[in-house]
């Protein structure tokens, strides 16, 4: 068994077509039915099951599967670190974020992150609730920042922190004068949200909590990033409501404090476990 018959196998197991495997792999249909047949073999397992209409994995295929990517995975990471010149064989860590979790633990997480491995190049990507579960598993990500609400079973995950609810409006707007605001309190003005379509277990949650407070908001403007929020509320497009981390200034712009006190959680969430990851795991 070696790289190339692992890396094989999992092109067949995700084509589930012979043909078509073979021909991504360049090789011979029979020489993919052959290598398989040695790897079932060496392993003493049956992967794969085939009949004349389907193919389809196995129990023990589904988990070799998994391992298969693992090794492949680790492997290209200490080719990629040798030739990057990367001394603790971690050549790069991608980390996707949803929307809002910008927070300063995570800032703090990166740096120890940059502290342990300064040779290791780290990209954060923006990153939409429904893609986390496909994006950790295919390996686009090593591991995402998201709030717990969003993250999909079957991911691993470690709590981080939780940011409590804030109202963000621009600056001499009527809100300021209150204490403290409430669902109520927001009926009536224009409210910024996060896209629907791009975020919809917390835009879904936020609708919730206007329809116990026994209104529809109506909404200004859709945002993919806290930073286009801000921008949105600074400028007087409607009033935001967000999770906000104490102590958070933009140039005009109120962020004020909500009653009754509700808080998000958000998480570090991951598929497989590689060094990058690792690393971040021992550093939370």
């Amino acid at each position: 068994m070696n790289l190339k018959t692992l890396s094989a196998f999992i092109v067949l197991a995700e084509e589930l077509h012979f043909g078509r495997a073979a021909h991504q792999c360049g090789i011979s249909q029979p020489a993919m039915s052959r290598l398989l047949s040695e790897l079932e073999a060496d392993l003493g397992v049956k992967l794969l099951n085939r009949t004349s209409r389907e193919v389809s994995l196995t129990s023990a295929g589904r988990g070799f599967l998994d391992s298969a990517r693992k090794a492949v995975a680790y492997a290209d990471m200490a080719v990629r670190a040798a030739r990057a010149g990367a001394v603790d064989g971690i050549d790069s860590l991608t980390v996707g974020m949803v929307i809002g979790t910008e927070q300063p633990s995570v800032g703090v997480l990166i740096a120890k992150f940059k502290q342990a491995h300064p040779e290791t190049r780290v990209a954060l990507r923006r990153i939409d609730e429904r893609d986390i579960g496909a994006a950790l598993t295919d390996g686009e990500i090593d591991a995402a920042i998201a709030w717990t609400v969003a993250i999909p079973t079957g991911l691993h995950r470690r709590p981080l922190g939780t940011v409590p609810m804030a109202v963000m409006v621009q600056a001499g707007h009527p809100l300021e004068q209150k204490e403290a605001v409430s669902w109520a309190d927001l009926e009536g003005y224009p409210i910024i949200l996060p896209d629907r379509d791009r975020q919809p277990i917390i835009y879904d949650h936020y609708k919730r909590y206007t329809a116990e407070a026994g209104f529809e908001p109506a909404i200004a403007v859709d945002v993919s990033t806290m930073a286009d929020a801000l921008a949105m509320v600074a400028g007087g497009v409607g009033v935001g409501n967000a999770p906000v981390v104490p102590g958070l200034s933009y140039p005009g712009v109120s962020i004020l404090r909500q009653e009754p006190l509700f808080e998000f959680s958000y998480e570090l969430t991951w598929a497989h476990t590689v060094p990058a990851v690792e690393s971040l795991l021992e550093l939370c």
